[in-house]
C-alpha cells in the first residue's frame, strides 16, 4: 500500500449538526453556521430547479436513483479516505464504489503532504462552514480536493457550484490556518468508466462565491 505523508493543521473543528432538513455547522465559540452545501442549494438558479424537478416528474425510479447516488459517492469516499490514511478495508462495499475508487486510484496517487481529510472548516467573516473531502499538495501545489462520483461525463461548465465549493473551502482553510490554497481540484469517476481531472484557480471563483453569499443573507 502506498504511504502519505501527513502534516496536520490544529485548529478546533466545527460541529454538524441537522436544522431544518438541512446541514449546519456549530463553531466551538457556539455560532451557528450553514454548510456551502445548503447554501449553494438554496441560491440555485430558477433554471436549474426546474431543470431538476422536470426530471423528478420525468423519471420514475428518481427518488431511488438519488438515494443509491448518496450511497455511492459516501462509499467511495470512505475508501479514498481509508487509502490515505493508509488503513485496511475490511468492509464490504457496493461494487459501483469499488469500481469509483479504482478509477480514481491514478489521481489520488498524485495527492502527497496532507494537511486534512474530512476536515469540518468554518468562516466567521462569510458565516458559513462545510467539509472538506482532502486538503493536500496535488502534483506539489497546495490543494482544496474533492471527489465526485457521477452518472455519465460531465463538463466544465456544469460543475461551476462545485468550483465554488471548493473556493469556500480554501477561504474557510485560509481564516483558520494561515496557510493559502494554492489551486482547487475537483477529482471526477463517472459510470461511464471515464476519470476526469478538473484544476482551477480559486481566485476566478471568489467573486461568484461572494454573489451567492449575498443572495442567501438578503433573503
Amino acid at each position: 500500500m502506498v504511504k502519505f505523508n501527513h502534516i496536520p493543521v490544529n485548529f478546533t473543528q466545527s460541529e454538524l449538526i441537522e436544522k431544518d432538513d438541512a446541514h449546519y455547522y456549530q463553531t466551538p465559540s457556539g455560532i451557528i453556521y450553514p454548510s456551502i452545501t445548503t447554501l449553494l442549494k438554496q441560491t440555485q438558479s430558477l433554471e436549474k430547479q426546474q431543470s431538476l424537478q422536470n426530471w423528478r416528474e420525468q423519471e420514475i425510479a428518481s427518488e431511488y436513483i438519488t438515494q443509491q447516488a448518496g450511497v455511492i459517492g459516501s462509499e467511495t469516499h470512505k475508501l479514498i479516505e481509508k487509502y490515505l490514511n493508509g488503513e485496511e478495508n475490511p468492509e464490504q462495499f457496493q461494487l459501483l464504489s469499488e469500481a469509483h475508487f479504482n478509477n480514481l486510484l491514478p489521481f489520488v496517487n498524485k495527492i502527497n503532504d496532507i494537511h486534512g481529510i474530512e476536515l469540518r472548516l468554518y468562516s466567521n467573516k462569510m458565516k458559513l462552514a462545510g467539509t472538506s473531502d482532502c486538503i493536500a499538495k496535488y502534483d506539489g501545489k497546495l490543494s482544496i480536493i474533492d471527489y465526485k462520483t457521477k452518472r455519465s461525463n460531465q463538463r466544465e461548465e456544469w460543475l461551476t457550484d462545485h468550483f465554488i465549493q471548493a473556493t469556500s473551502y480554501g477561504v474557510m482553510f485560509k481564516e483558520l490556518t494561515g496557510i493559502k490554497v494554492e489551486q482547487i481540484v475537483i477529482l471526477v469517476s463517472s459510470e461511464k468508466n471515464t476519470r476526469m481531472e478538473f484544476i482551477k484557480n480559486p481566485n476566478e471563483y471568489l467573486d461568484l462565491l461572494e454573489q451567492r453569499l449575498d443572495q442567501f443573507y438578503s433573503k
